[in-house]
């Protein structure tokens, strides 16, 4: 695809580097100190060390967790297990296996009660501080544990400083957000004079920042609509701590400092259509549209609903075929799409089975590729992100299994 400025080319190049501007988001002091600089060039070990020593309680609340976790009975505490069946010892590791396997076996047979029993038996053999499986499946299988909540609460804390380190350290949000931003760039006609950018989960509108800059360089004028959500449309949510008022400020404060004219509006997403209808009475100038749906990226930390992402997708195919102004262009609009939800990767797997393993799969690489990135020693720093932005995800299938909403997809693959 050819870019549609080609003159502005040194804006699509200056995006990248523009991704981590600190300017945009105007952290608490002390916690923007902790991490300056965090990616330097060759080695950004003392930056998360400091950033380790704020979130060092994790580590002495971890340790008492293992004192204080269920009762359970003096041979389960041992470091190997006998099975009674053929008196052979096998590890903890060993156990989980089957376990699980015993899991599925009970879902793909829709044995509930027998399903519930193994998942409270897991519980008691894994941990948030242990290998990485047994991690996965402490996220898993404990969404409402109470050491689990108490380990979002403290690790929440910190937030602004895991959020930032963990968006500029990992590739996950940031290589979606870039590819986004270039496609728009491209396929954005040189003719019109309002960008209109509708983005279906705006959260902390990082992505924003270096559209903006780059769109600078057009001297075109902006106006960015989200789509405004609800506790209950998501599962645990730590966008919460991200208000609209204040991500409406810092957008409009980094449009101000490089002279962009920028318009930020929320709307409901089932008076999207509406407010769009509006627009089209009263006509004026060209404007382009631009549909923005970010699902299930783990910077996010929360689970939006796919009936919720399927209506958007609708909504703005709707206003793409039908424009709602009579400026006519090369190109009518763009939609753009990025999903790291695991669920809709796997939900036409032939059985429970292949798609539970899949989905311990996924979940596996992503917190393999932050222990990678990680040194031992900032374990504690690691175990924050985990339970922000990872547990979150994980925890999100069964709690779809208990309220119905993914459940009755995932019994009916056998």
């Amino acid at each position: 695809m050819n870019s549609s400025f080609d003159e502005d080319e040194d804006c699509l190049f200056d995006i990248d580097a523009n991704m981590f501007s600190d300017g945009f988001i105007d952290f608490p002091a002390h916690q923007l100190d902790q991490l300056d600089g965090v990616l330097l060039e060759d080695d950004f070990s003392l930056d998360l060390k400091e950033f380790e020593a704020t979130l060092s309680e994790i580590g002495d609340m971890a340790e008492s967790f293992e004192h204080e976790k269920l009762p359970i009975n003096e041979k389960d505490q041992q470091t190997s297990l006998i099975l009674p069946t053929d008196d052979t010892e096998i590890d903890n590791s060993l156990s989980l296996v089957h376990l699980i396997r015993a899991y599925e076996e009970a879902m793909e047979k829709e044995q509930r009660e027998l399903a519930e029993v193994i998942t409270k038996r897991v519980g008691e053999k894994v941990s948030p501080v242990a290998e990485i499986m047994d991690r996965l499946l402490y996220y898993l299988f404990q969404p409402s544990d109470k050491h689990l909540d108490y380990l979002k609460q403290e690790s929440s804390k910190n937030f602004y400083a895991a959020f930032k380190a963990f968006y500029q350290i990992f590739p996950y949000g940031t290589f979606a957000h870039l590819a986004a931003n270039l496609a728009i760039l491209e396929a954005m006609p040189r003719d019109v004079e309002i960008i209109h950018i509708v983005d279906f989960d705006i959260g902390e509108g990082i992505q924003w920042s270096s559209m903006i800059e780059a769109i600078e360089c057009e001297r075109k004028e902006i106006r960015l609509t989200s789509i405004k959500w609800t506790e209950d449309d998501s599962s645990y949510d730590s966008s919460g701590l991200w208000r609209f008022d204040e991500t409406k400020r810092r957008l409009l404060d980094h449009a101000r400092a490089f002279g962009l004219n920028l318009a930020v509006e929320e709307v409901e997403l089932h008076n999207l259509e509406s407010e769009i209808e509006k627009m089209k009475r009263r006509g004026g100038r060209g404007e382009w549209f631009s549909f923005n749906c970010m699902v299930g990226l783990p910077h996010m930390g929360r689970v939006r609903s796919r009936r919720h992402v399927i209506e958007f997708l609708k909504v703005a195919k709707g206003i793409l075929v039908h424009p709602p102004n009579c400026h006519i262009s090369s190109t009518k609009g763009i939609i753009t799409f990025g999903d790291g939800d695991a669920w809709e990767i796997l939900k036409e797997s032939p059985s429970f089975g292949s798609f539970f393993n899949g989905y311990l799969v996924h979940y596996q690489a992503l917190l393999e590729s932050m222990e990678f990135t990680f040194q031992n020693h900032l374990g504690e720093a690691r175990t924050a992100m985990e339970c922000l932005f990872v547990a979150p995800f994980v925890s999100s299938l069964l709690d779809g299994f208990k309220n119905g909403k993914r459940g009755k997809h995932c019994i009916t693959l056998s």
